[in-house]
């Protein structure tokens, strides 16, 4: 999620403010109805209903006819070269911020995978944090960062109101969506293509993001504050995703949660902090209010950045237990440098979706990878297969072999 060193300013200095990007020469809503256009001609509804009942019917505990698997499709402009902007230049104009989405969903489009193809406001970890007062910086090869923490006095005096819309960068984030909407509404794409909520984060990143590094000297120090806070981080991952549901049409409790389509729970949650803690200490001070913040939405999903094989890095395998224990969180998006598979079944175990990757090894056939893939679970359920490691030319057939092994490994349905 982050890992920038910050330092405080004295009071009395101004924050950092973004500053205006130069004009572009491109025609920015021009390349984007030409994406769009391409995209309303290559995107299939009866699919992507499909992708729909699959993804709710894992999530929610039930056998789907074919354990889902989503993959975008490589090449598919094929010479054609399009523009790039860069973070900047996305975030003060949603047009070039939809126009890049865009280009990502159609290789989603194009590979025939359970994808459910969505959008959001893409404005970065920044959207709860803002609503403390966090100051941040807008820069060209990332999205927006905090760049000076709030004082423990200011965040104990901090009331968080039911309408959080005009605080911090909601506006803009409104602003965002709601171009979205229209500008996919009027290519043909709105029944097809979601626009769900922002990066809300979790509640422990977003105090760890406002707080900053003290929070972790806190949590041993001044237990009293870091539950205050903590409380009043969950009304603002509600406020936030109350009002991205609002004003996405969504219902709070079912829907496109980035990318997972839900019937049993309707947000994205982040623990890229969690795992910096100790099991003891998640337990007391994080695990209540995730659950909390779970609640208005009938569960989620969460996810965390981890390891990878070779780093080295297990991260978060020691709450996994933890997080199965939080009612209302259907699924785990995680990566370790351990035991894949063995995690994986400890999950099924668990009662929880594995949402993501397998690694592959070297030499593997695809079939024998899927069949690697899908040797932790006994029926059609339990895993969102995201992202698999497709080599070159596999692609095309990837769907196919996917059905046949699992046909072959549970039966035909």
């Amino acid at each position: 999620m982050w890992a920038f060193v910050l330092r405080r300013r004295p009071r009395g200095t101004e924050a950092s403010r973004p500053r205006s990007p130069p004009v572009e020469p491109e025609n920015v809503n021009s390349l984007l109805g030409h994406l769009c256009g391409l995209l309303a001609e290559r995107i299939d509804a009866s699919r992507i209903a499909t992708a729909k009942r699959r993804q709710a019917d894992v999530m929610a505990g039930r056998e789907a006819d074919y354990i889902p698997m989503v993959f975008g499709s490589p090449n598919v402009l094929g010479g054609e070269k399009l523009p790039s902007f860069n973070w900047a230049r996305r975030w003060h104009d949603p047009a070039k911020s939809l126009y890049e989405q865009v280009k990502g969903l159609l290789g989603a489009a194009a590979s025939g995978s359970d994808a459910v193809p969505g959008v959001r406001a893409d404005t970065g970890v920044i959207n709860c944090m803002s609503i403390f007062g966090v100051e941040y910086v807008v820069p060209e090869h990332t999205k927006p960062v905090v760049s000076r923490y709030v004082e423990k006095e200011a965040l104990r005096q901090f009331h968080v109101p039911r309408d959080v819309s005009g605080m911090g960068i909601m506006p803009r984030m409104v602003e965002h969506m709601s171009h979205h909407l229209a500008v996919l509404r009027d290519s043909g794409l709105g029944e097809t293509v979601s626009v769900y909520h922002c990066d809300q984060q979790g509640p422990f990143d977003i105090a760890a993001q406002t707080r900053g590094h003290d929070i972790f000297v806190d949590l041993y120090e001044d237990g009293d504050f870091v539950h205050e806070l903590m409380a009043k981080c969950v009304q603002v991952y509600v406020a936030v995703s109350k009002l991205c549901k609002r004003v996405s049409g969504e219902p709070l409790d079912a829907g496109n949660a980035v990318g997972v389509w839900m019937d049993s729970g309707g947000v994205r949650m982040c623990g890229d902090s969690d795992i910096l803690i100790s099991a003891e200490k998640f337990k007391e001070f994080v695990q209540p209010h995730q659950q909390k913040a779970f609640e208005p939405f009938g569960g989620g999903w969460l996810h965390y950045c981890g390891g990878w094989k070779g780093t080295g890095r297990m991260e978060g395998l020691h709450l996994h237990e933890l997080y199965a224990g939080i009612e209302g969180l259907r699924g785990l998006n995680w990566t370790t440098a351990r035991d894949w598979l063995a995690e994986m079944r400890k999950l099924k175990a668990l009662g929880l979706v594995h949402i993501g990757s397998v690694p592959r090894e070297n030499g593997q056939s695809l079939e024998e990878y899927f069949r690697m893939a899908l040797s932790p679970y006994d029926r059609r359920c339990g895993m969102i297969f995201q992202g698999p490691n497709l080599r070159k030319g596999e692609h095309a057939k990837a769907m196919d072999v996917w059905h046949k092994v699992q046909d072959e490994v549970f039966g035909r349905g």
